[in-house]
């Protein structure tokens, strides 16, 4: 009886049709068909590892938000970009798939990030053309631009409930380029990642900065010289100094916290010594920016922090002249070249250049011309004491003359 059944052209027709759907049925259970596997319950990984080390994709991930007008060219090696870099351990900062085993940063522990502030998110031509390269190197870096505004909200949301402290001395600084600088340090303090200037292109990407040799190492901060200088004895302050419009560190990093302690403390003493409050500081009252928020006190307590976690003193001796990045401690020093230069005369005997800075900042003239105000109060005040002084000399004269008039010795 089965036999003629298995015969019958109603029987061949039948596995004629349910043959191809079973075969296509079993190829999509083969390739991992997300849609069916959900359907059916089943929970297995993904055969490919090779996908998720990409963590963002779409050009509205990795361009800043703010400046509707980014649209980084997408670039043909872009697909190979994670793929070609050298294997490191998997990185725990705390940005998007950090907790993926398969996910890795450019550079190890550091986010895949960079930050940028301005008044408004109205950007020059050559601003804008600047600011692409970043991505442009970088088509996995997450960009973001933080305006006067959305600056107030990022410091609130990020320190409110840690340190107050410093939400009220921000919101309270009245010189732009004070608050430019404190802001820098509290971005990447919180988040991690690099900051740039909106006049400093990148020229490599950031995924080659580090050297074979230290891409497994922790790095707790990236820095580079500006000034390249001797050091002047024992009981000076370190002569050199690191750029701050270039910097990239690990969130939380502990030197750039000693940094903006330095700062705010700074800040605060300069206030008080003038008896005026915080909102109604003036550049006046300031030696030098650098001095106060800028890059000399950043190249200062950079190094106080990592003598302090090395338990040894670190000054110019340990990187004066350096030909390649070095690594002391956690802090990767760059020599001149790399994000500066233009400053130190694009030496050919170092590194590569990694970042260009176009010196554009419009915060120089409102300091120089504080400089000149300054400079003129002070001699302002000097000629009124010379005027003082003088009118007493002769009140004293004409006193004795009136003495000596009236017969008294």
């Amino acid at each position: 009886m089965l036999a003629p059944l298995l015969k019958s052209g109603r029987f061949l027709r039948l596995v004629a049709i349910v043959t191809p759907l079973l075969l296509v049925l079993l190829y999509i259970l083969h390739v991992n068909w997300e849609p069916l596997h959900r359907s059916l319950g089943t929970t297995q990984a993904p055969q490919s590892s090779k996908p998720s080390s990409v963590p963002v994709s779409n050009s509205e991930e990795t361009t800043a938000r703010p400046i509707s007008s980014f649209s980084p060219k997408p670039d043909s090696s872009d697909a190979d970009y994670y793929d070609s870099r050298p294997p490191s351990s998997p990185s725990t900062n705390n940005i998007q798939n950090e907790n993926s085993p398969l996910y890795k940063t450019a550079i190890l522990g550091i986010p895949d990030k960079v930050w940028q502030s301005s008044k408004t998110n109205q950007l020059e031509k050559n601003q804008l053309e600047w600011v692409y390269t970043w991505t442009e190197k970088n088509p996995y870096h997450r960009q973001e631009l933080l305006t006067d505004e959305s600056a107030v909200t990022f410091v609130r949301a990020k320190f409110s409930a840690t340190r107050p402290d410093l939400v009220e001395l921000y919101e309270s600084i009245p010189i732009p380029i004070l608050r430019a600088d404190l802001l820098r340090y509290l971005m990447v303090l919180a988040d991690g990642g690099i900051w740039s200037d909106l006049d400093a292109t990148c020229e490599k990407e950031v995924s080659e900065w580090v050297p074979e040799e230290y891409r497994d190492k922790p790095i707790d901060m990236i820095v580079g010289l500006e000034f390249d200088m001797e050091w002047h004895g024992e009981g000076t302050q370190v002569a050199s100094q690191f750029c701050n419009w270039v910097f990239a560190a690990r969130p939380s990093s502990r030197h750039l916290q000693a940094v903006v302690d330095a700062v705010a403390d700074t800040l605060r003493k300069i206030a008080a010594d003038n008896n005026v409050p915080m909102q109604k500081l003036e550049l006046e009252m300031l030696s030098d920016v650098v001095d106060v928020t800028g890059p000399k006190i950043m190249t200062v307590w950079v190094l106080k922090s990592l003598s302090k976690a090395l338990d040894r003193p670190i000054d110019d001796r340990e990187f004066h002249h350096i030909k390649q990045p070095k690594l002391i401690g956690d802090l990767l020093i760059m020599p001149g070249n790399s994000f500066a230069a233009a400053q130190n005369g694009h030496p050919d005997d170092q590194s590569d250049e990694l970042v260009s800075h176009h010196y554009w900042g419009s915060w120089k003239d409102a300091d120089k011309e504080a400089k000149e105000h300054k400079k003129k109060l002070q001699e302002e005040a000097k000629q009124k004491e010379e005027e003082e002084a003088k009118k007493k000399e002769e009140a004293a004269k004409q006193a004795e003359a009136q003495n000596q008039a009236d017969g008294v010795v």
